[in-house]
């Protein structure tokens, strides 16, 4: 039964440079010395786009050379890398044209000599483990040559898969016992909490962000119980609490007599954290004399103790929290950008209580079930629950301090309520007042270069409507309320006036 001949191939700089240097380069040197000619050739090109066309017709040219009666179709397909070493992209590429092209009718060839190390790695793997597939190599010295491997890796690498999956189902789902206690029904919480378990297995710098009190820190050791580093230290510090003469020593220690009353050698918070992780609150707060320190410890892992002769290794993964906007201290010249892209690897950023309406009622639950809890051996203490009318009052607060304020509104509540219910006036009651903002005049705005002012004013609108009605999921009156309207309707003409359509 006739069987199609293809030839699976990367394209590399020696395949492009071949015609201009008078040598066949790998692909050619395949298709020219094959005892038989190849029906089809697919090659993936990550690079060098502007050159496909060249090549492709170069190719078919030499293609024809070896049998001028058979038309071997020559196809070349854009793919999109992160980079040539790329692992899992290359995987997906890979995986998809073999997919495409083995069948029962076809008899495949990859050419693992074009292209990087990392792609003829994956054809090995691919060509031998999953769809046993014919893999040659070409040289100067030797031609083309078929690879035979000393082993079956069909074989070991399936039976190895066995034992994975194998393992995989008996065990209990480990990743997510360590973020069910952060319970969630808010979309945007829901996507930080996804991305915080992606992140938890790989051993990577993430950054947490998020107003104060929102749980960055909550998060960050949840990411540390969830990653192969969690049977060691988890080592939260506060940099904004750290004297800026006293950063080099609390970070990466120091020796004794490194400085007046450095009586002994003491270990910095990278040395507590070897093996485990360090979570650094508030990493915007750092001097820059200081980042200058921890970006040098992030690329050498390694550090040196202040007074110490020579740097010693550490192996710590590094978390961040910040509730600055650190692109924004980039531009001002207050965060480095290099130390910025290099914690920024992952980053969760954590939504603030206002945008999570429909988490409330079980935080409130939740918090008030722990005070309960905390306070049971208080003298005279009887446990609280809260009322319908208490808990619409919760959700129509704005919560500025996020769970950490109203973790006190309820502590302050069940302190000085008197009845076992918490109705709406202990809430209020315990509410710490803020002053009303008064809303400068100083604008960034250039009205020497001339301004349309009603576009100032409705731009102006559009974002407090919107934010508005955010805030209170949608609701007119409430929102109408927050913006100092007298009426939904006068609100209800604002939206239909600035062409506001999501409501």
């Amino acid at each position: 039964m006739f069987k199609k001949r293809i030839l699976l191939t990367w394209l590399g700089r020696h395949d492009l440079d071949a015609e201009a240097s008078g040598q066949s380069g790998p692909i050619a040197s395949i298709l020219l010395a094959a005892d038989a000619p190849f029906d089809e050739v697919h090659i993936l090109a990550n690079a060098w786009f502007d050159e496909l066309d060249r090549y492709q017709r170069w190719l078919a040219g030499q293609s024809r050379t070896r049998n001028a009666a058979v038309k071997t179709t020559i196809h070349i397909s854009s793919v999109e890398l992160t980079s040539p070493i790329h692992y899992p992209d290359i995987y997906a590429a890979a995986r998809s044209v073999l997919d495409t092209c083995c069948s029962p009718n076809a008899l495949v060839t990859l050419n693992l000599s074009s292209g990087t190390p990392a792609m003829a790695a994956i054809w090995l793997l691919l060509g031998k483990g999953v769809y046993n597939t014919r893999l040659v190599q070409t040289s100067i010295q030797d031609g083309v040559i078929d690879v035979e491997l000393p082993f079956d890796i069909a074989l070991a690498y399936l039976e190895h898969q066995d034992g994975v999956l194998g393992s995989l189902a008996g065990a209990p789902p480990k990743l997510d016992s360590h973020f069910e206690h952060i319970q969630t029904h808010s979309p945007a919480m829901h996507e930080a909490v996804s991305l915080a378990k992606r992140l938890a297995p790989r051993n990577l710098p993430v950054i947490v962000q998020g107003e104060s009190g929102t749980g960055k820190e909550v998060i960050a050791r949840a990411i540390h119980e969830a990653s192969p580093r969690a049977a060691k230290p988890f080592i939260p510090v506060n940099c904004g609490a750290i004297p800026e003469g006293l950063i080099d020593s609390q970070l990466f220690g120091h020796r004794k007599g490194a400085f007046t009353g450095a009586d002994a050698n003491r270990k910095g918070f990278f040395d507590e954290a070897d093996g485990g992780t360090l979570f650094l609150d508030e990493v915007g707060e750092l001097p820059l004399e200081a980042q200058v320190k921890l970006l040098r410890a992030l690329q050498q892992k390694e550090i040196n103790p202040v007074g110490a002769s020579k740097p010693h290794a550490v192996d710590v993964r590094v978390i961040t929290a910040t509730h600055r906007n650190l692109l924004s201290m980039v531009e001002e010249g207050a965060f480095r950008e290099d130390l910025f892209y290099r914690l920024a690897v992952g980053v969760v950023g954590l939504p603030p209580l206002r945008a999570r309406h429909e988490d409330i009622p079980e935080l409130v639950t939740s918090l008030l079930g722990q005070l309960n809890l905390e306070a049971k051996d208080q003298p005279g203490y009887a446990s609280k629950i809260i009322s319908e009318d208490a808990m619409d009052f919760i959700k129509q607060q704005r919560w500025p301090g996020n769970i950490r304020e109203l973790w006190n509104t309820l502590l302050r509540a069940s302190i000085w309520a008197d009845t076992e219910v918490l109705d709406t006036h202990e809430i209020e009651r315990a509410l710490i007042q803020r002053p009303r903002k008064t809303y400068g005049t100083a604008l960034d705005i250039d009205v020497a270069e001339g301004v349309d002012i009603n576009e100032i004013l409705d731009n102006t609108k559009r974002y407090c409507v919107l934010e508005a009605l955010k805030t209170t999921a949608g609701q007119k009156g409430k929102a109408a309320e927050l913006l100092g309207l007298k009426n939904h309707q006068t609100l209800n003409n604002w939206i239909k006036q600035l062409g506001i359509e999501e409501y």
